[in-house]
């Protein structure tokens, strides 16, 4: 029997790797856009309609839910929306999946951000959660409603989420570096990029545990996994690996403005933002390691360089 899996954000950048790469695995897919639903307008009961018809004509065995209100920044002026898309659509989205679809898993994308940052450890799915941010809240109330409405569901938190499509913060570095003679990137905010290919394995690995029948009846709490690539760096050294890559593309190194060198360090005081960012996003993922038997997840920097190499070799073919 194969496998089918309904794709909500289907457009954004986690959406876009999960239509591209579930098929190689196996996985028959069919995506969402804000085409067929954008949340941003409407209400429950329409919301709940419009994912009846998609749930009873594709009969997916899982629901991605990437669709995200994503905008930090402009989250703090508009958090109505923020926690319309966050927060209330993910709960309707899991009261359908319970309804109209017996049997179906959703599997729900969340983030760092429901924590403050402030630990100096990597944080672990049982520590207290105090987001900073319209964002960082908007999601935290996300994840309990999905979590409240449907036993067949899963919360994967990561950060830093990077891929070929969209916009993120490596396209950004390299952008910018081939307009400016120099770049000033906050260097004591800690974490791992998650590059969106590595995030499509970990969730097929989920989609296919021998015992996901018998692990969706366990309680809440063990149903919230964080799923990142092993290590971590900071934004500074990050921005230095995306110049770093550039500069090894024969093209893009004609037209570099920098060298990883010019990339130079500040603190978070020294570059403002509306939305407060934690300082500390790092996530432990000894869980998710446990639930899947296995040591650790790959490294976040082999995985981070074949996601730029990838994104800079789209940049040249567009």
């Amino acid at each position: 029997m194969v496998m089918r899996a309904l794709i909500l954000g289907s457009s954004g950048q986690l959406g876009w790797q999960c239509m591209r790469d579930l098929p190689a695995y196996g996985v028959s897919v069919r995506g969402v856009d804000r085409r067929v639903l954008d949340v941003s307008k409407g209400n429950a009961s329409d919301w709940l309609q419009r994912l009846q018809r998609e749930l009873e004509a594709f009969k997916p065995h899982w629901v991605v839910n990437a669709l995200a209100y994503t905008a930090v920044d402009r989250a703090e002026d508009e958090p109505s929306l923020a926690r319309q898309v966050n927060g209330e659509f993910p709960g309707v989205l899991a009261q359908a999946v319970e309804r109209f679809l017996p049997g179906c898993r959703l599997l729900h994308c969340s983030t760092d951000y429901v924590f403050d940052g402030s630990s100096s450890e990597a944080y672990r799915e049982s520590d207290q959660t105090n987001p900073l941010s319209v964002y960082g809240q908007s999601k935290l109330l996300g994840e309990d409603a999905v979590l409240a409405h449907t036993d067949r569901s899963w919360v994967l938190r990561f950060s830093w989420v990077v891929g070929e499509h969209g916009q993120n913060f490596a396209k950004t570095m390299i952008r910018l570096a081939c307009e400016r003679d120099q770049l000033r990137v906050v260097g004591d905010q800690y974490g791992v990029p998650s590059p969106t290919t590595f995030l499509v394995r970990e969730f097929v690995r989920l989609m296919r545990h021998p015992q996901i029948e018998e692990l969706a009846s366990q309680n809440r709490a063990r149903r919230r996994f964080h799923v990142v690539p092993s290590g971590e760096t900071d934004w500074h050294r990050y921005a230095q690996l995306c110049v770093g890559a550039a500069q090894d593309n024969a093209v893009l190194k004609t037209k570099l403005k920098v060298t990883p060198d010019d990339v130079v360090r500040i603190e978070t005081k020294d570059y403002p933002t509306k939305a407060r960012r934690p300082q500390n996003a790092r996530l432990n993922c000894d869980a998710w390691c446990a639930l899947h038997q296995m040591p650790s997840l790959p490294d976040w920097l082999q995985e981070t360089r074949t996601i730029l190499k990838s994104i800079i070799n789209h940049s040249q073919s567009a």
